[in-house]
């Protein structure tokens, strides 16, 4: 046996036994016995509970180096076995790892529980709040040790102290005890959900959302029809479906309004707004029923439109009507019509390297002079083939300083989860004087020959993922829990959204925008059309996104005793929920139903879906600024200034200022909201 560095025994013979040798500490995943996971994820448990009993007992004075550092310390080793744990279970084919996870759902509940339930580290916490309320206006407070308590210091103690009373300090025993397992099932629950909706998306042979992107090629009406069925009956507990989820879902949706209520909130959407930006459900409600109606009607006004052209197809027969099965197919048919541009037309041009290295990697080079220079030697250790490692140095010069490593896994691959998403690897901080490791994961076909070739969302879902790696590789933050994307939720995806604006750029498209054959660049015609399709599309993309949010508040703002008690009123409850925000279902299905909404029954967005219309008003305003008060010389905002601007104030900050502050900071002003009105075509 040895000793980790975290102070607890492990067998030498486990690769979790000391910090990741690779550079910057990259997980070695390719020397990852499974075996090994288990017993490093309970070893690393039971060391961050010493390293809290160490700070909780410690006799001296709260101070910065004796509990908030040592707090923000604690945990390494848990944290290297989760991460890998969480990556291959969400990238790759690992029954076994999956079974891990459910697992030790339960127990990792407990864990948490036992650091925001302990009343003694919250007490030495507030030692040090206190002290920064009692300073005088303008002053910074000191801590025992005579530390100066910055501004940014005291914004983590404040969030920390806030993070135990609203997961419960405060509770007596009876409710703590209460709390405790419920929390436990929760999070067994979401892990069985995610295998589940992980599963079913197989099984079907569809892509997490609701509608295929397929069905835009999909013929004759009756095709389409299937294709649709099997999509919208995922979790509905078919006669040969295993997968049924809503039992899942209405267990989860008691389980969070009761602990709401032991913790003093109305609903779970309440708690969870809580600690947004948005800070009370009325504001999120507000925005969500502002934006729908005008949404709504874009997309009855649409749908009599492509109605139209339905009749008129000469392969469409009798009895045949107009339902959302048609919507892709004929939308596309009118898209093609009036701007000349589909994915056929498209493809060729979109070469997946040509779109990361000569669109993705250019757009952030000429915002930030950041280079990328490929690590194949560090590819080799990761979980799959076709996986590529980049390290990012901050400059031009051979000797420039490297932020990070990129990671990118773009192909999809049986067992990988559904859509596409930003982690960490290793997470960044000047505390712990480690650099980021950011990973972006995609579910884009890899061809048995020859190059992938995209669809433009594929194109902005590749420009938007790395928004998030900006968020992370260029935090500056000196707390890990104040580190990059570690910003209230619905603040998060602002920086992915502001970065899908480069794809259309025209010195950025023209870059990598090439025919895959003969090299040439997209025709400046197509280019043009491309990008002048304006609000065309929005009448359905922001309703089905809209049902979805709005599904998403519906489930969560439900009382104890509310909540429906039985399967087979899921899909009425649905229904009836849509029906009653204006919202007609049967013409625009949500963009997730609720048996397969994996965003909010085993992620993070519990409550929180609103986030992308919420952080997309700060985006959308954020592109003015751009292209007005960024601009030099009518370049639309890329350049150094405007994008050494927005690092400095924004993404360099994580969640070490208020993020509405560092907006200020960014622009000069308050994000207005009329920007995303004239996006979405709502005004």
């Amino acid at each position: 046996m040895s000793e980790t560095t975290d102070g607890t025994d492990l067998p030498e013979s486990n690769v979790f036994a000391r910090p990741w040798p690779l550079d910057l500490e990259l997980p070695g995943f390719t020397a990852v016995d499974h075996s090994d996971i288990e017993p490093a994820i309970r070893a690393g448990m039971a060391a961050e509970r010493q390293e809290w009993e160490a700070i909780a007992t410690n006799e001296a004075e709260p101070t910065i180096a004796n509990t908030v550092d040592a707090l923000e310390r604690s945990g390494e080793l848990l944290e290297r076995a989760l991460t890998v744990l969480d990556a291959l279970t969400a990238a790759t084919e690992c029954p076994d790892l999956d079974a891990l996870e459910e697992t030790l759902a339960p127990d990792l509940a407990a864990h948490s529980d036992a650091y925001h339930l302990d009343s003694r580290l919250y007490q030495r916490v507030k030692v040090l709040d206190d002290l920064v309320a009692a300073a005088p206006d303008g002053e910074d407070a000191c801590d025992a040790d005579g530390t100066v308590i910055d501004a940014e210091t005291a914004r983590l103690i404040r969030l920390t102290v806030e993070e135990f009373e609203r997961n419960g300090v405060g509770l007596d025993e009876s409710d703590a005890a209460a709390l405790r397992e419920i929390n436990a099932r929760v999070n067994a629950l979401k892990m069985r959900f995610s295998v589940l909706a992980t599963e079913a998306m197989h099984a079907a042979g569809v892509t997490n959302v609701t509608i295929p992107p397929a069905l835009a090629a999909t013929r004759p009406h009756g095709a389409r029809l299937a294709l649709l069925e099997r999509s919208m009956s995922r979790g509905l507990g078919g006669q040969e479906d295993a997968g049924d989820t809503r039992s899942i879902v209405l267990q989860l949706a008691a389980l969070r309004a009761e602990r709401a209520a032991l913790l003093g909130y109305p609903h779970h959407a309440a708690l969870v707004a809580a600690e947004s930006a948005a800070r009370t459900t009325e504001a999120v409600c507000e925005m969500l029923a502002r934006l729908t109606p005008p949404a709504m009607a874009n997309a009855r006004r649409d749908a009599q439109l492509y109605a139209a052209r339905m009749e008129r197809d000469p392969q469409t027969q009798a009895g045949e009507t107009f339902g959302p099965a048609d919507w892709p197919l004929y939308e596309a048919a009118e898209r093609k019509d009036r701007f000349g541009v589909d994915d056929e037309v498209l493809a060729p041009y979109l070469e997946l390297w040509s779109v990361i290295t000569k669109g993705v990697f250019y757009a952030a080079n000429r915002l930030y002079g950041i280079t990328f220079h490929e690590r194949e030697d560090l590819a080799e250790h990761m979980y799959a083939p076709g996986v590529r490692v980049w390290e990012v140095r901050d400059g031009e010069e051979p000797d420039a300083p490297v932020l990070g490593l990129f990671v990118g896994d773009y192909y999809a691959r049986a067992g990988k989860s559904g859509g596409a998403w930003m982690d960490s690897l290793v997470t960044g901080s000047r505390l712990t004087g480690r650099r980021p490791v950011v990973i972006n994961c995609c579910n884009i076909e890899q061809p048995t020959t020859g190059p992938a070739l995209l669809t433009w969302d594929e194109v902005i879902t590749c420009f938007h993922e790395f928004g998030h790696a900006l968020h992370a590789l260029f935090s500056e933050t000196r707390y890990p829990s104040a580190f990059g994307t570690a910003v209230p939720r619905d603040v998060v995806e602002f920086p992915s959204q502001l970065n899908e604006k480069w794809a259309l750029h025209p010195e950025v498209l023209a870059g990598y925008a090439r025919h895959v054959d003969t090299g040439k660049p997209l025709p400046d015609e197509l280019a043009e059309q491309l990008r002048g399709q304006g609000t065309f599309g929005q009448g359905y993309a922001t309703t089905e996104y809209l049902g979805a949010a709005l599904l998403d508040q519906a489930w969560h703002t439900l009382v104890p005793g509310q909540v429906p008690g039985d399967v087979d009123e899921v899909e009425r409850f649905e229904h009836q929920a849509l029906a009653e925000a204006g919202v007609n279902d049967a013409l625009v299905p949500p963009r997730y139903r609720t048996t397969y909404f994996s965003h909010v029954f085993a992620g993070g967005y519990s409550a929180a879906y609103y986030a992308y219309i919420w952080s997309e008003v700060m985006d959308a305003d954020a592109i003015t600024w751009f292209t007005t008060d960024g601009a030099i010389d009518g370049d639309l905002g890329l350049n150094r200034t405007a994008g050494e601007t927005f690092r400095r104030e924004f993404l360099a900050r994580g969640d070490s200022r208020d993020p509405l502050d560092s907006y200020r900071a960014f622009t000069g002003r308050d994000p207005s909201i009329l920007p995303l009105l004239k996006r979405r075509g709502l005004t």
